[in-house]
């Protein structure tokens, strides 16, 4: 049986499973069990991965910083729009590709995108890692919600106002 709890976090109360915490009592890791609106200062981020893959990867959905900050997230929700000072824009986001316990079905591999101070990482669905210097990038926000398929209504953009898109 899983462990559900009901926690307050700083983005609000959130229900999540499989919760880890720091000795002074904040959240450090959890998996929630809906998406999760994280707001960041290059824009409001979805933490939310419901494959199917995240069980066997034992890697946590969200995690905080001691201080109750963003350290990292996984999504399948948030896409990037990364524009360069000098260049051309490109988008990253989750894809479809062929599922690594090869049952011979395509599946959403999440991308994972970790914050520091001066920099986004974002390991792309193919495990390719990117740095994004934010004094060398602008980065967009942009909402992949149809790639969120959960019984809560998530994606139906007419009843939700949780991204004020």
């Amino acid at each position: 049986m899983e462990n559900i709890q009901q926690i307050e976090t700083a983005y609000g109360s959130i229900e999540v499973k499989d919760a880890t915490f720091y000795e002074n009592g904040n959240l450090k890791t959890a998996e929630p069990m809906e998406p999760v609106f994280i707001k960041h200062e290059t824009g409001l981020y979805i933490a939310y991965d419901d494959t199917p893959l995240k069980d066997e990867e034992h890697l946590p959905t969200l995690e905080l910083s001691e201080d109750g900050s963003i350290k990292a997230l996984r999504t399948v929700g948030t896409g990037l729009i990364c524009i360069p000072k000098e260049g051309k824009a490109f988008r990253i986001e989750a894809q479809w590709r062929p599922d690594p316990r090869d049952t011979g079905a395509n599946v959403i591999i999440p991308i994972y995108i970790r914050f520091s101070k001066d920099d986004i990482y974002v390991i792309d669905s193919d495990g390719k890692e990117i740095r994004l210097p934010l004094k060398d990038y602008d980065i967009e926000v942009d909402y992949v919600t149809d790639n969120i398929v959960k019984a809560s209504g998530c994606g139906d953009c007419s009843t939700c106002n949780g991204c004020s898109r």
